[in-house]
């Protein structure tokens, strides 16, 4: 499992972050360490936190998050993490599992069913579209669920190649992480699966690191 260090870099005079969690487009090295964790959304709160205040202050400083130590192609020699884009996929309605509101999210959840929705979104606008799909569901016995994905910034890997007709191609790899929103904090009712006697059913979720795979063409 990926560590993650949130950073304090100097902020540019004339920046401006379009969310607490952007980065300047070409961040300086890091002045500070001002957490470790092996959990990205810990990390990317605290680094929200900080900045929202830091916005309030009208600090020269702000933080950005990395993965510990991970190769990465800025400045701030790892692999930069936010800020994070969002996505939303389906999943297939576990058997025996009941929500108890639209954004919960089954323990159990691990493969994506079909492609992900490869637009990028922001957090409100995700979790808004899984609030609408989800309810749907809920009330027609739909067969699938969706839930909110979180894509971290650089990729993890990077290849290019060329072939004989001058096209170019260059395939970029992204760690995926599960949003569990924290309006419903919930991870729906088990106790009907036919699996509610596995640990999955009594333990705290903990994801996998599935990743997304972009492939982009273009002529020499």
């Amino acid at each position: 499992m990926a560590g993650y260090e949130v950073l304090l870099i100097e902020r540019p005079p004339a920046w401006q972050p379009t969310s607490p969690d952007d980065v300047p487009p070409d961040p300086g090295p890091p002045i500070e360490t001002l957490r470790q964790t092996d959990e990205l959304f810990a990390a990317v709160r605290r680094a929200v936190a900080y900045n929202e205040k830091a916005q309030r202050e009208q600090s020269n400083r702000w933080a950005v998050v990395v993965e510990s130590g991970s190769l990465g192609r800025t400045g701030l020699r790892a692999r930069l993490c936010t800020p994070l884009s969002y996505k939303v996929t389906a999943i297939w309605w576990p058997t025996g599992w009941e929500p108890e509101s639209p954004v919960d999210v089954p323990r159990c959840v691990w493969k994506a069913e079909g492609d992900i929705d490869p637009r990028p979104l922001s957090y409100s606008q995700a979790t808004a579209i899984v609030r609408g799909l989800n309810e749907q569901a809920m009330r027609h016995a739909g067969t699938l669920w969706y839930v909110v994905i979180a894509v971290e910034n650089e990729p993890v890997s990077q290849t290019i190649s060329h072939d004989a007709s001058g096209t170019e191609t260059t395939v970029q790899v992204r760690r995926l992480h599960v949003v569990r929103p924290e309006e419903g904090r919930g991870s729906g009712d088990c106790s009907h699966c036919p699996a509610h006697s596995f640990d999955c059913a009594k333990t705290a979720p903990t994801g996998a690191e599935p990743t997304v795979q972009t492939v982009q063409t273009r002529k020499g």
